[in-house]
Formats: structure tokens, sequence, C-alpha cells
């Protein structure tokens, strides 16, 4: 019998630190060592935790880490533990290193494993524009660092692929021709089961007749909660039905939306999946004006629940939007223009209602893990192999 196939995947941030990313990582796992591969997570260990562990069937190892721009750029800390670690890395028979984002520098010890192990590399992008810290100052700098490093991973000559077609189209920006997409993906009705019995509305004591828009996601300047907060605020006081801003998550842009002092926006703080599912499935609508996406998680989570999305057409969107039948395309990302989408979608729940069937229907029919991970196994072992060949 043929040894057991193995994807080692590299992953700067995982559980228990929430993201697109980290979800995508998690689900990509798992689905594989349901299909009969070995796998073995690699990522920072940003939280102090267990260096190696098995969980869901398959490996987590956990990299020594020192955290930088408050947690959201992790760099290996090289000391005796992370060596430990590493040795015991290059004793295993690794057919590929599948990293996720290429502009940490965890990405490069994952593609200088590969080279070391003589095993095939590949990275998965995950974003459709720049990183952004919300200063332009700092941004030039992150933008300088994020050139440099794609330069230092392009060396290794990895395949490119990406979660969504402007995720691929972005990679052109840094001169990489992208070999295709391996999309984000959801497991709909799982994901819907999970609902916990959770009532936001009841909790916050909102109003009967309120329109409830969701966000979901972390609370940086690329995110845009900070924007759909200021639009809500801009419509407190307009006539009709209240508009109101139910937000889960955290992180730096927290204490400016706290500082708004809207009545309208609810801030929750990191919610657990059953949650976040409730949440969902409570909302009138769930809005993402991101300035970034590769494939938003979120969008797809929103889905899942039948809430329609108002989004940025950033990223995978237009893949899961590809007209008003399915959900609302923001043209920016700015506070009025968010604003007026609500405005509208607040006044016809007919139709946001059946936006929310349509991109259900189409989640469910076109975004499996299943697809994307065989669509993983051919780029690394071709099309002729499958799980039955072992």
């Amino acid at each position: 019998m043929n040894r057991q196939r193995c994807i080692c995947m590299f992953s700067t941030r995982y559980a228990p630190n929430v993201g697109g990313v980290e979800s995508y990582t998690e689900h990509l796992a798992r689905t594989l060592v349901r299909l009969g591969i070995r796998v073995i997570v690699v990522t920072s260990n940003t939280h102090g935790l267990e260096s190696r562990t098995s969980e869901s069937g398959f490996d987590v190892v956990r990299l020594p880490c020192r955290n930088l721009l408050g947690g959201r750029y992790p760099v290996p800390q090289r000391n005796a533990e992370y060596r430990r670690l590493v040795s015991w890395l290059e004793t295993q028979t690794i057919d590929c290193v599948v990293v996720h984002a290429r502009f940490y520098p965890h990405s490069l010890e994952g593609l200088a494993l590969a080279d070391r192990l003589g095993a095939s590399g590949i990275v998965v992008e995950h974003g459709s524009a720049h990183l952004t810290m919300g200063h332009a100052f700092v941004d030039l700098a992150v933008r300088a660092v994020e050139h440099a490093m794609t330069r230092r991973v392009m060396r290794y000559r990895p395949r490119f692929f990406a979660v969504s077609r402007k995720a691929s189209a972005w990679l052109g920006h840094f001169g990489i021709a992208s070999s295709g997409e391996l999309p984000n993906a959801i497991d709909a009705d799982a994901f819907a089961s999970l609902a916990s019995e959770r009532d936001f509305a009841s909790e916050l004591h909102l109003e009967d007749d309120a329109f409830i828009v969701a966000f979901a996601g972390r609370l940086v300047p690329e995110k845009g909660a900070l924007a759909l907060a200021r639009a809500i605020a801009s419509l407190e006081k307009e006539e009709g039905a209240p508009v109101c801003a139910l937000i889960a998550g955290a992180g730096p842009e927290s204490h400016a939306i706290e500082a708004l002092g809207c009545k309208r926006v609810h801030a929750l703080g990191k919610l657990s999946r059953e949650d976040l599912a409730a949440l969902l499935h409570r909302a009138d609508a769930m809005a993402l004006p991101s300035r970034s996406e590769g494939f938003a998680t979120a969008l797809l989570e929103a889905a899942a629940c039948k809430t329609p999305a108002i989004v940025t057409a950033v990223g995978g969107t237009d893949e899961l939007i590809p007209d008003q039948r399915f959900g609302v395309l923001l043209a920016d990302a700015r506070p009025e223009t968010v604003a007026q989408a609500l405005r509208k979608a607040a006044g016809n729940r007919a139709l946001t209602a059946s936006q929310g069937e349509a991109a259900y229907r189409r989640a469910k029919d076109r975004c499996s893990w299943d697809a994307t991970a065989r669509l993983l196994l051919e780029a690394v072992y071709g099309p002729s192999r499958n799980e039955a060949d072992q």
C-alpha cells in the first residue's frame, strides 16, 4: 500500500485568532483529512498555547513568535523550541507546502521548509489590495514591506493561486501570474444549523420595526466597520424605521466606533460561531464596506443564513453577488455611500429577503469545501490522482 499523502499548510494566524484566512485554513484542512490526506498546519503561537497538538484529525504546530503591530504581524522567534519544532517538521514526508498569504516572515519559513524537503510550494493569495493601518505615512511603509516580502517569496518560485478572480488579478500588481483559483467556501447548512438561542434584538431592546444590519470581522481600517458606524449615525435622525448596526468583532477601531456615541450602533465584541450564526439569522442584512478582501468568509456565512449582503465590489463579492438579485455591491466604502444603500434596503424589505434566498442558493450550489479541496489536490498531484489512488 502506498504511503499516505501529506500536505503542510503554513498560516501565520490561526485559531484562536478569528478571521477569514484562519477559517479557510481550518476548513480546508478538515476536508482534506476527510479525503484521506494527512495534514499538518503550521502557525504562530500568538497565544502561548501548547506547541504541538492534534485537532480535528490533523497536526497543528505553533512556532514561537513575537507579536508586532498589535498582534497583526507575528514574526518567528528562532529559539530552542522553534528549532525543535522545525526539526520535527523536517522528518515528515511532506509532498507540498501550501502557504496562506505571501507577506509574512512565517510565509518564508514555509517555503524554505519546502525547499529543504524537495517538496512543491504553493502560495494562496487572500487579498485584493494593499494592507492598511489607517494612516497614510504608515501605509506607505507597510506597502514597501509587502513588496519586499513578496520579492523574497518569489525567489522560491512557488506556484501562486488565489481565493477569487479579483485576488488572482491582484497578484498581477506584483508581476505574478496566478495559476488559478482555490475559492473560499462554506458548508452552508452546517453553519446555519450552529445558531445559538441568543436573541440580540431582545437583549439590546431594539424597536420592533428596526432594520438590523450585522457586521462580522476584525475592527481594522480595511474592513470598514467604522464607515458602517458613521453611516448608521448619519441615518439616526431620519424618519422611518430605525436602522441599527450590530457589530461583531474586536480591533483597533473599536474606540473610534464607541466615540461616535451613536445609540443605534451596538458593539458586541467577539462572538462564538454559534452566536454569530444566531446574529446573522436575525439580521435583515449584513454590511461589509471593506477595501480589501480575497473572498470574505463573513459574506459566505451571511449567505448561509439567507441574509443578504451590502458590500463593496472587492475580492470575490461579485462571484457570489453577480447582480442585484443576490445583494448590493457598493461603488465605494464611504459612509454616505453605505448610508444610501442601507436606506434603500430598509425601505424594501421584500427585496432584501429575496436577495438573501438567492444568495443562499448560490453559496450552497457553488461554494463547497469539497470542490476547493479537490482543486488543491489536482494542483498538487495532477488531474489523474484522487483520494482513491492511495
